[in-house]
């Protein structure tokens, strides 16, 4: 199963040019929604909070659930995917925290989600490596894990903020910069500005690499991705781009 990381939040950039935290939210539903319909699954590494957008994934599973429950008691054993497709969440969220310490909410969600969203906690799995370290090297070993979980898979990244983050470097670009290390299809949708946008921009940052890299899109049309503010148009390209590489 293909899988799509999933890594947009706000920015300054973001709203000025209209898109404020709930319609940024409302653009990760739909890119999920995009990929969850083609069959493929859908990666987040957001933590949870009140106005977060896992709230909003986490109400959106609820009905992808519900979707899949009553497909299943009214096609007599057809199934959409494949079995062993079937076994895997659909949605993951991952998170550096201890499962024992999760918002009670994320917990609540995995639960309502009827197995289409998993709640992975990274602390469990590689608790020698962070527990005498800081904030940042529990985001950076995050990130290195869930790229490894884009296997196969891409990142698509939108906005982020630029100032305030919590780990070596804004969370957008250290996640555009692990999937380029790793050789992970990557597709930038700087027309939202943020971090996704000067990482695109700035040779200081990586954009060198990104421009060079394969995502199955040519030139043009790899920056035309990058200016669009056209979501739908976006997930077209970035559709043929997955296709021509799966091909």
């Amino acid at each position: 199963m293909w899988s799509v990381g999933i890594s947009a939040s706000p920015c300054a950039d973001a709203e000025r040019i209209g898109y404020d935290n709930r319609q940024i939210n409302r653009i990760v539903i739909r890119v999920a929604q995009f990929f969850l319909n083609r069959d493929m699954r859908v990666i987040f590494g957001h933590d949870w909070r009140e106005d977060g957008v896992m709230r909003a994934v986490a109400e959106y599973a609820s009905k992808v659930a519900a979707g899949a429950k009553s497909f299943e008691e009214t096609s007599a054993g057809v199934r959409s995917r494949r079995e062993e497709d079937k076994e895997q969440a659909r949605m993951l969220n991952v998170v550096p925290t201890e499962r024992e310490s999760l918002n009670r909410a994320a917990l609540d969600a995995e639960h309502d989600g009827g197995g289409v969203l998993r709640v992975i906690s990274t602390r469990e799995r590689f608790w020698e490596e962070t527990w005498e370290q800081n904030r940042s090297a529990e985001l950076t070993v995050l990130r290195k894990w869930i790229t490894g979980l884009l296997d196969p898979g891409c990142r698509i990244c939108l906005g982020g903020k630029e100032k305030g983050y919590e780990g070596v470097e804004p969370g957008v670009m250290e996640e555009a910069r692990i999937a380029l290390q790793c050789e992970k299809p990557l597709y930038l949708l700087g027309g939202f500005g943020g971090a996704t946008r000067s990482f695109g921009e700035n040779d200081v940052y990586g954009s060198s690499k990104y421009w060079l890299s394969d995502n199955g899109l040519g030139e043009e049309v790899k920056r035309e991705l990058f200016d669009t503010t056209d979501i739908e148009r976006a997930l077209r390209i970035i559709s043929n781009g997955i296709s021509e590489l799966k091909d």
